[in-house]
């Protein structure tokens, strides 16, 4: 099964990822504004013709900009930096079961009520310790030392404790789930890594497209133009001839001028793409970056239902579920548990050695060791969290029953998507080549007068709408692939990145 899930990843990388077509930022303009004596925005400089981004040209490629975003882009930076403090985590859970200590130290005058005064010093090392079995011992060893008043002296206590629970408590199921639930949370946090890298990666991708679609439409426009002025020089030439009066090149003129607004928007649009790529590079949006990659577009063939069992090998969304799933089934144990009768064996040892005053024997041992016994009653604390637990845990795998349903929807409508926006590529390419025929016949009749200026720019305003029905087409398939191994979760796999993690 990996072996087709790597070669799957690497038919789609064929292709590459598709990107969404960046937002266009919107005019403004100032209506209804009063007159004044003195102009309000007197020696404010006109802003340049070219605000962003402007400079020399910074030609990028695909794999450049995904490179590029995978080490600037800010809400990677931070999922690393987050990423620390999860491990540190994990790393105190995994303690549990370490012995633990300290020290304390104080150090204390008293004066009493007929003017005698004491000054006391006290230390009291300690440590802790828990086993994976439920056993508790503590270790205290208390000095306490008299430095002036009332004699001299120093009094030692040693003291050590045993628990071992034998209901609740007890076992290494019990013990060890908070453990389990950490190391559980710690690969749902590098599953959520991973879901960050690849949805900035489909973000890059789709911006870098979005701006070669933005180049494409300035090219398009500027193609457009140059024909609306060649047929505005064929009419000159047709006037001095003779062969078309004089009031038809207005129509012609127009068509110029419109043209040339379609330029200045192409290219409003094209600014307004670069500023959407420059922003998840984390780059300076004065860049005037460049898309240099081309948007060629080939079919790929697509088995739904090996699509379908990749996307729950592999989803990220899928596989942290099942890992919920795993920690509310540790939680429910741990709440059954808790519901048990708490009986513990204990033991103690403590011995004193010294006394402040003269004539005490010193050198004293006590040992105890029991059962001890507690029962609830009336407290419904326990049954709650146990009710809760196990609600939460039917509660989590209907929810995994409802995503992978959901995931097998996804894939269907995404591997239909694929290949419906195929077809519409293939029917725009024929459209496309149907329309530039179709304006060349209609330019030839021009030439010899059995056709119209009206009808000519009906033609190439036809190339010009299939022009860009096409490149939508290329994208949208392109896009549509991405998404498609986006939903499958072989983003990372596809362009071969590893989380350095």
């Amino acid at each position: 099964m990996r072996t087709s899930r790597v070669a799957w990843a690497s038919f789609l990388g064929i292709c590459g990822v598709a990107t969404a077509s960046a937002a266009g930022a919107q005019s403004q303009g100032v209506v209804g504004v009063p007159s004044f004596s003195v102009s309000p925005v007197a020696g404010v400089p006109s802003p340049s013709a070219t605000p962003v981004p402007s400079g020399a040209a910074l030609n990028l490629g695909l794999e450049e900009a995904v490179a590029l975003g995978l080490r600037q882009n800010r809400a990677i930076r931070s999922a690393y930096l987050q990423r620390a403090v999860e491990r540190f985590d994990l790393f105190v859970a995994q303690r549990a079961f370490v012995p633990v200590g300290g020290v304390a130290a104080e150090v204390v005058r008293r004066r009493s009520a007929n003017g005698t005064t004491q000054t006391e010093a006290v230390v009291t090392p300690s440590a802790g310790w828990r086993t994976p079995l439920g056993t508790t011992a503590a270790f205290v060893w208390d000095r306490r030392e008299r430095l002036e008043g009332g004699g001299g002296g120093a009094r030692k206590t040693l003291s050590l404790s045993l628990r071992q629970p034998l209901l609740r408590g007890a076992g290494l199921d019990v013990n060890m789930a908070p453990v389990r639930v950490a190391r559980l949370q710690e690969e749902i946090n590098r599953l959520r890594l991973k879901a960050t890298v690849s949805d900035t990666v489909t973000a890059v991708v789709f911006a870098y497209r979005g701006l070669i679609q933005a180049q494409e439409q300035v090219r398009l426009a500027e193609l457009s133009l140059e024909r609306t002025r060649a047929l505005l020089e064929t009419n000159r030439a047709l006037i001095d001839a003779g062969r078309m009066a004089a009031a038809d090149i207005v129509q012609t003129e127009s068509g110029v001028a419109n043209q040339e607004v379609a330029v200045l928007e192409a290219r409003r649009q094209r600014a307004s793409a670069q500023v959407t790529l420059l922003r998840l590079l984390a780059l300076d949006p004065r860049t005037n970056v460049m898309a240099s990659d081309d948007i060629a577009a080939r079919h790929v063939e697509i088995d739904l239902n090996l699509a379908v069992e990749l996307a729950l090998e592999a989803r990220v969304d899928v596989l942290a579920q099942r890992k919920s799933i795993e920690q509310a089934r540790q939680a429910a144990a741990v709440a059954r548990n808790n519901r048990l009768w708490d009986l513990s064996v204990v033991g103690s040892l403590t011995r004193q050695d010294g006394d402040w005053g003269p004539g005490v024997l010193s050198g004293r041992t006590d040992r105890t060791i029991g059962l001890t016994l507690g029962i609830p009653i009336g407290d419904y604390s326990a049954r709650q969290a146990d009710l809760a637990a196990s609600t939460s845990l039917k509660t989590a795998e209907l929810y995994y029953e409802d995503l992978a349903a959901a995931v097998e929807a996804q894939i269907q409508d995404a591997v239909q998507t694929a290949e419906s926006t195929w077809r519409q590529l293939e029917a725009a390419r024929r459209a496309r080549d149907l329309a530039e025929r179709a304006l060349e016949l209609q330019q030839e009749k021009l030439r010899v007068g059995r056709a119209s200026n009206f009808e000519v720019l009906s033609f190439q305003s036809d190339l010009r709408a299939a022009d860009s029905q096409e490149l939508s087409a290329r994208i949208a398939y392109l896009n549509a692939l991405t998404a498609l191994d986006q939903q499958i979760g072989s983003t990372l796999e596809t362009w071969r990145i590893s989380l350095n993690d």
